[in-house]
């Protein structure tokens, strides 16, 4: 399975990326290889459970390295023209930088091998581009939820109240956080940091006004009695 995503420019530059949903990659690769920005301890994020002493790089940053670097002087008001490409369907949407820059990065995050976000490969796997806050609410509450229906259904714990959940995007704000911090190093426009920016502002809302965001999409799925 794989995503494609291609930017047009008025000027006539074109970007696209293709990324593969699986990305097998050894755990230790040549330092030379990438810039010190993605080196595991480079502005290691402080949750992050791997060991310098078993991974050599960052997952998300090797697998965004190629992004990064394409978009270093774009900036992220710059209006384009954005392709994407899954094995279902296709989309087109004429927008900002930032707005595809941040689909892509979120999908490449969602679906790489870091053990924090390893929990969104579901989301990442049906992947949904330009999405909007209320689209956003809606697939991370209703993938939170099919996966406590299937610890369920496996005798395990689990958790209607989504508490898991809100502490699960406090982990995230800090992983962005830190993350932003290795972009600075690599970044001379804006583009990659505002994209950054944006994922740790949704991640914020996420978790400390959840209930307000899915109380306003409630109405969509409870019957009320007509007078």
């Amino acid at each position: 399975m794989f995503i494609e995503y291609t930017f047009i420019m008025d000027d006539g530059k074109v970007l696209h990326y293709r990324v593969e949903f699986d990305r097998l990659r050894k755990n230790i690769l040549a330092k030379t290889k990438y810039p010190p920005w993605t080196h595991l301890d480079f502005h290691q994020c402080s949750n992050c459970p791997l060991k310098i002493e078993e991974y050599s790089h960052c997952p998300v940053a090797i697998d965004a390295y190629e992004i990064v670097m394409g978009f270093a002087e774009v900036l992220s008001c710059r209006e384009v023209d954005i392709h994407v490409r899954t094995p279902e369907r296709d989309y087109f949407k004429r927008t900002d930088a930032q707005t595809g820059l941040r689909a892509l990065i979120g999908f490449v995050m969602a679906s790489s091998t870091c053990p924090i976000l390893y929990t969104m490969r579901g989301m990442a796997y049906y992947h949904l581009p330009f999405a909007s806050l209320e689209e956003t609410v809606f697939r991370v509450t209703s993938s939170y939820l099919l996966r406590q229906y299937y610890q369920y259904k496996n005798g395990g714990q689990y958790d209607l109240e989504l508490i898991g959940l809100k502490a699960y995007y406090r982990e995230m704000q800090t992983l962005n956080y830190h993350f932003l911090k290795r972009l600075r190093a690599a970044c001379e426009a804006d583009s990659n940091l505002n994209v950054l920016a944006t994922l740790f502002t949704i991640s914020s809302m996420l978790s400390l006004s959840l209930e307000r965001h899915l109380k306003e999409i409630e109405h969509l799925f409870v019957e009320t009695i007509l007078s």
